[in-house]
């Protein structure tokens, strides 16, 4: 007998594991700055700056590989052999039994990223290596995994996707006859009014002005379990259980065959077996409202490997409506939905300056959370590098890196870099070359790691302009999304992803305040003084979007990552707290912002800083998690630059 699913309210298997609560839900919170949080000065060339840093760090090096990667990491990789192997028979070779998938898919992805990094990253990685005695090869998995981790995973969630099940059709009820133009389209009641048919994920609402009165009914449809996509037959897919269906209203939980105002049937579609799932409210809906359902279901499948048994689950499908009397168009309600109990928002950062501020002050706020696992805020390190050439900068990272996700140099200019997931990827385009024999491909990255492009900004430019140069000259590894701030007053975001099918615009996207939408609004901002970036794409939202003959469909970020509804939250409720505060957004004011419950992570959060780039001033939350609960330190990085060799001892 199965075990009991009903109450499953799942998230992407074992990555919801190993991005989520890999070592627990929390740490302490002290009142006083972190022990964990120290701050060392780095003098010389790469590999001198490398060996005092491996020397003064070799205990924690040692516990930071041990704690996240051998221990929490490297086992919750090896699950996901078993769905890889069966389409890319290479990871099915004995070389990778016995646990070692994971550990010999990162070294070799890692050699790969190796071949872009420039020759002073690897001396200095070599540097940390020797000063730390541990193998470089330890050193290279430190300072690549990510990049390596985030390829792998978004080929994961895709894999994962294409076998569970879909949102295909949306009907709102009554839509069709009520005398309002519910699609925007400028017309009223035309044929097909009322029906999302296929359905898009949006970042704004999905319909508006419907009957208050009527419901929302939903088409799903189970994928077959993936083989080899090149060869023929297959197992056929097994449905849509009914009793996996959850919605929840608002806030309100809602389970099929609980709920009698949920109801289901299994019916025939235009790409087969389908359920249908039709939800009318016992009182309809509110009037000049804006409704949010948050739709899961899962198949009738059971999935031993990877253990637990689990079915196969949809990632949770966001959809935003109105109800007649709100008045506004499609673009002008956000995809927002409310707090939903259970997922955390991702990284965000934020840029300020002019009239956003009460003094003119330009400020980069970030809070990056992605994978602490109990583990990294016990590591952290604000680097000061004095090179031998060049000014000196400071980097916001861990020990055994030699770059961090935040940094600024002594021009006044400073980076923030977030997570942003593509299909555009090195990974990705391994399988598109090796299509017609998947034995051929490989799980390697390609690019320049994501925070050694930051450390070339710092190293190469000295202001927004030059280094959104820097960002284009630099192959990038994977999707990430960059904010930039300088002395000068200027703000920058840029997006990126790998470019595998050789764009003449390099994957690049460059936003800058006050760029208007198709509306006139601004993209990213609440005015002409301010930039935002989460987790998902603002402009390149068509990062992918390729059709082999109907044996495979890769598509853009918003159809199946699972950061996709959780970032549009965080942004809109970013901006939010941006435009409710603008004009007063001194450093008081964005700390307050980046401890605002809604925008915090709970359990990855690992660290947070503003960066004040006209008094090369920054504030570092570090040590603790969320790093948000503890103090802000206040950092001259004028009077870092000062630091002479050995005085910090």
């Amino acid at each position: 007998m199965q075990p009991q699913r009903r109450h499953m309210w799942r998230t992407a298997g074992a990555w919801g594991l190993a991005l989520g609560v890999l070592g627990g839900l929390s740490a302490c919170t002290p009142a006083s700055p972190s022990p964990f949080f120290e701050v060392v000065h780095l003098h010389g060339s790469p590999y001198e700056r490398g060996f005092q840093h491996g020397r003064r760090f070799a205990s924690k090096i040692r516990s930071l590989y041990t704690r996240l990667l051998v221990s929490s990491l490297l086992p919750y990789l090896n699950r996901e052999r078993a769905d890889i192997a069966s389409v890319m028979t290479e990871y099915q070779k004995p070389r990778y039994d016995e646990g070692r998938f994971s550990y010999e898919f990162l070294l070799d992805s890692g050699r790969e990223l190796a071949k872009s990094i420039p020759e002073p990253y690897l001396e200095e990685m070599r540097g940390i290596a020797d000063g730390a005695g541990l193998p470089y090869e330890d050193i290279l998995l430190l300072n690549t995994f990510m990049d390596s981790l985030f390829n792998m995973r978004s080929i994961t969630f895709f894999l994962r996707e294409l076998q569970a099940p879909v949102l295909t059709r949306v009907e709102f009820l009554g839509a069709g006859e009520d005398g309002a133009d519910n699609d925007t389209d400028g017309q009223t009641d035309e044929p097909g009014e009322g029906v999302l048919d296929p359905y898009e994920p949006s970042p704004w609402a999905s319909m508006v002005e419907v009957p208050p009165t009527g419901g929302v009914r939903l088409w799903l449809r189970d994928q077959p379990p993936l083989t080899d996509p090149t060869k023929p037959g297959g197992l056929p897919a097994e449905g849509v259980d009914p009793a996996s269906i959850r919605i929840q209203w608002d806030t309100r939980v809602l389970e099929a065959g609980v709920d009698e105002e949920v109801q289901t049937r299994e019916v025939s579609g235009p790409g087969g077996a389908e359920l249908e799932v039709t939800l009318v409210p016992r009182d309809g809906f509110a009037p000049g409202a804006v409704v949010s359902l948050i739709v899961q279901a899962g198949d009738r499948s059971w999935v031993t490997e990877p253990p637990p048994p689990h079915a196969r689950f949809m990632r949770d499908e966001r959809i935003v409506f109105t109800t007649r009397g709100d008045g506004r168009a499609l673009h002008e309600v956000p995809n927002r939905g409310e707090p939903d109990g259970r997922t955390q928002p991702p990284s965000l950062a934020f840029a300020v300056r002019g009239a956003a501020t009460p003094d003119g002050e330009t400020r980069l706020a970030h809070h990056f959370a992605m994978l602490d696992s109990n583990t990294s805020h016990e590591h952290a390190v604000l680097f000061v590098h004095h090179p031998d050439e060049g000014e000196a900068f400071v980097v916001l990272g861990w020990a055994g890196g030699v770059w961090g996700f935040s940094g600024m140099n002594q021009s006044g200019l400073a980076y923030a870099v977030n997570l942003s997931d593509t299909l555009n990827n090195g990974m990705v385009g391994q399988v598109i070359a090796h299509l017609l024999d998947l034995g051929e491909a490989r799980l390697v990255a390609s690019g320049v790691p994501v925070g050694i492009v930051g450390r070339e900004t710092l190293r190469r430019a000295r202001d927004v302009e030059e280094a959104v140069g820097v960002i284009r000259d630099l192959p990038a590894s994977f999707g990430w999304n960059f904010l930039l701030a300088d002395a000068r007053g200027g703000i920058r975001g840029v997006e990126v992803h790998s470019n595998i099918l050789e764009e003449p615009n390099g994957g690049v996207f460059v936003l800058r305040p006050g760029d208007l939408d198709p509306w006139g609004r601004p993209w990213a901002g609440q005015g002409a003084d301010d930039l935002r970036l989460a987790s998902h794409a603002v402009l390149r939202t068509e990062d992918i979007s390729l059709d082999f003959f109907g044996i495979l469909q890769i598509r853009p970020q918003r159809y199946w990552t699972s950061f996709y509804h959780r970032s549009l939250r965080a942004f809109y409720r970013l901006g939010e707290e941006v435009s409710s505060a603008y004009g007063r957004l001194d450093a008081s004011g964005i700390e307050a912002i980046l401890r605002t419950p809604d925008l915090v992570d709970h359990r990855d959060s690992m660290n947070a800083v503003i960066f004040e780039t006209g008094t090369r001033t920054l504030l570092v939350a570090a040590g603790q998690v969320p790093a948000t609960d503890g103090p802000f330190v206040s950092f001259d990085l004028a009077e870092l630059a000062r630091v002479p060799p050995g005085a910090e001892r």
